[in-house]
């Protein structure tokens, strides 16, 4: 996994590489600079109108060094405009621009506002770097203003100007407004967050070549979940294994009208491999599950006291389980089984109406969205802050929590954050953590440790959101649940490979 990293140990990265690879400072920028070149030129074709802001320092150096890599790609339509607003350039930038000159690439420098034109299509804003911090001023506000006003699309170079990196409050937001940011080497953890969408409303990193081994003993408390972490971690099947070596999962949900919640995380918990799934539901309701996915067993909710918990391997309870009196007293009854647990939904209300916390079990699992989050824990400021107190939480309870995002934060008995990379605004839609649920609770079913049922949870179940998003604009959560097993399949055979 990688980890995140702040801008100072960035900075520091980057001398140890110069000092040890051996290279020099306007060499490694230009590999950063071929990188990003790499990524825009997927997005853009070489008939676009391309206008590269430039501030004089690194930031402006790799926008210099962006437009003529663009020219020499064939991108004949490109501007660049230094903001000769500051009072000094470093010698990457001048380096850069010598460079930039012996393509006769038409350049301008301004110092105010009006002088920037205001027909700008494509921008590539290399202006201010991630070592920012403090407040615009002006000229420079106004310029800002100017660029995000007029730009049709903009791309940032490492970071949007004027966004203070390493903080985690943004207030009166002036900087660039970027519709894709490409950072250098690292993901940055602002952007995990739902308040950096002022500032870029999508986000993507690229490697550039520095040491990575440097990289991975600086410390930190996040890590960025990879592909390759999923396929370490999965269990290939053996030859002559059967049903029961694969688990025993009981789900606990579902009323007459929210069925539809534990068919979808049962559903899901069959496509993730768990040998046998039973549901515990009122008994009316036994046809709609036999209907919906006849390998699903079930247990009539009614005599639920009279059930041995001995036969199964986890459960997962919260599914549409509802707030009723009978819905507490069985969240009650499983807060003092010594199983497996994944706590979602219903659940997680139930324990915080309740004020239960204490007696969640070591080494549970609980998935709280936003709102079952600050219901079980007390409102928060910001996200950052939210995810401050997962963390101390789960070190505290010594459990796990998957507290859903956009970038869902899986936070460890050890106060580790570890960020998954997988998923999309299209799988915004009901019934979506009702599936994670069911493959969470499915691996955990299937013998793995409840830290390892997260996070291979939380990728697949992103990553089949994002194969159904290739074809699909929306994907309900019942395709994401089938989608499963083909993504199992697909890492799998990655395994495999490399297991030759």
């Amino acid at each position: 996994m990688l980890n995140f990293i702040t801008n100072e140990q960035m900075r520091k990265a980057d001398e140890y590489t110069i000092k040890h690879l051996p290279i020099r400072s306007i060499d490694l920028m230009e590999q950063a600079c071929n990188s990003f070149v790499k990524r825009i030129t997927e997005d853009i074709s070489v008939y676009e109108k391309i206008t590269v802001c430039c501030g004089t320092g690194n930031n402006g150096g790799d926008g210099l060094a962006i437009a003529r890599l663009l020219r020499l790609k064939g991108y004949n339509n490109i501007t660049v405009i230094i903001l000769n607003i500051f009072s000094s350039s470093s010698p990457d930038f001048i380096v850069n621009k010598k460079r930039l000159n012996q393509l006769k690439i038409p350049l301008f420098e301004i110092k105010k506002a009006n002088e920037l034109p205001n027909n700008l299509d494509i921008v590539i804003d290399a202006v201010l770097g991630s070592g920012f911090q403090g407040n615009l001023k002006e000229p420079l506000a106004e310029i800002i203003t100017k660029i995000n006003y007029h730009a049709k699309y903009i791309f940032s170079v490492d970071c949007p100007s004027g966004l203070n990196i390493d903080s985690s409050k943004i207030k009166k937001y002036q900087g660039i407004k970027a519709d894709k940011t490409i950072s250098f080497q690292r993901p940055k953890l602002f952007f995990m967050f739902p308040e950096s969408i002022v500032s870029s409303k999508s986000y993507e990193f690229v490697f550039i070549g520095l040491n990575e081994d440097f990289l991975q003993s600086l410390p930190s408390d996040y890590f960025w979940i990879e592909e390759k972490d999923i396929i370490g971690k999965l269990k290939v099947r053996q030859p002559f294994s059967h049903k029961g070596i694969y688990g025993h999962l009981l789900i606990i949900g579902g009323m007459s009208n929210t069925m539809g919640a534990a068919v979808l995380c049962a559903k899901s918990a069959l496509f993730t491999g768990v040998g046998l799934v039973t549901c515990c539901v009122p008994k009316e309701n036994f046809s709609t599950l036999n209907i919906s996915q006849p390998e699903i067993m079930t247990l009539e909710r009614e005599n639920f006291n009279e059930i041995s918990l001995n036969k199964f391997n986890s459960v997962a309870i919260g599914s549409g389980l509802g707030l009723t009196q009978n819905s507490k007293e069985i969240v009650h009854k499983i807060l003092n089984e010594k199983i497996p647990v994944v706590f979602d939904a219903d659940a997680l209300n139930i324990i915080a109406e309740e004020n239960w916390l204490g007696k969640i079990p070591a080494n549970s699992i609980l998935t709280p969205h936003l709102k079952e989050f600050d219901r079980l824990f007390g409102s928060s400021e910001d996200w950052f802050a939210r995810l401050e107190k997962a963390r101390c939480k789960a070190k505290e309870l010594q459990c796990i929590i998957v507290l859903k995002n956009q970038y869902t934060f899986i936070c460890d008995t050890s106060g580790k954050v570890l960020i998954n990379s997988s998923g999309n605004p299209s799988m915004a839609q009901a019934g979506m953590g009702d599936v994670l649920t069911g493959c969470i609770a499915s691996f955990l079913s299937q013998g793995y440790t409840p830290l390892d049922a997260a996070i291979l949870g939380c990728y697949i179940h992103g990553k089949s959101g994002n194969e159904l998003n290739k074809v699909y604009e929306i994907a309900p959560a019942s395709m994401v649940a089938i989608q499963i097993s083909k993504i199992l399949k697909n890492l799998t055979n990655q395994k495999n490979i490399n297991l030759r």
